[in-house]
């Protein structure tokens, strides 16, 4: 009986535990996230950069958060540009409409779907609601020897590793921002494909 409750009390210390790292890297991914966001900002001023639209990615770190903490995406409909932004290298990526390619969306390791395949929205965003996510990132492809892809994480870095749960609010929210920019690029992408 004695240790069963020793068992139990040094489990839910390191639920304890696992719950305030994951906090405490949470916050500072959104400090990282804002501070990027602003520096964006000065970039798209000097670039003449005409921002018409924000696209504000969910991501597991910032999806109950303000959106200047938000991962971001920024069009210039004028211009025909995007500014994507690599978090993980801290890096800005000013790309006109014509340079993307094709995107890829990844879960928990496998290729959920490719840029233009038929049925897309319904294949990702009408999934299954049963499950844990580990992992979810959208790779942008585009063409570029000197930039390939961009890739934006989403859900990665879970507490203790072992995902959310698809039915929770935090995936579905971080699920219902890469709707929109999946319909931003699946329009482009067929802009595209018309143009050549």
């Amino acid at each position: 009986m004695e240790y069963y409750l020793i068992f139990f009390i040094v489990f839910f210390a390191v639920l304890i535990i696992a719950g305030v790292a994951h906090s405490s890297r949470t916050s500072q991914e959104g400090d990282k996230q804002e501070r990027i966001n602003k520096s964006l900002k000065e970039v798209l001023s000097k670039a003449n950069f005409k921002q018409s639209k924000v696209l504000y990615v969910n991501d597991y770190a910032t999806y109950d958060k303000a959106i200047e903490r938000k991962k971001l995406i920024s069009i210039d409909y004028e211009n025909q540009k995007v500014a994507f932004v690599d978090y993980e290298k801290e890096k800005i990526l000013i790309i006109n409409f014509n340079e993307i390619v094709n995107y890829e969306i990844y879960e928990n390791g496998a290729t959920s779907t490719f840029g233009g395949k038929s049925g897309i929205l319904f294949g990702v965003f009408a999934a299954q609601s049963e499950g844990d996510c580990k992992e979810l990132k959208l790779i942008i492809r585009l063409k570029s020897y000197e930039n390939p892809q961009i890739v934006y994480d989403i859900i990665s870095n879970t507490t203790l590793g072992i995902g959310i749960s698809k039915s929770s609010k935090a995936y579905r929210d971080c699920i219902s921002t890469m709707q929109e920019v999946v319909s931003f690029l699946e329009v482009v992408k067929n802009d595209n494909a018309q143009s050549k």
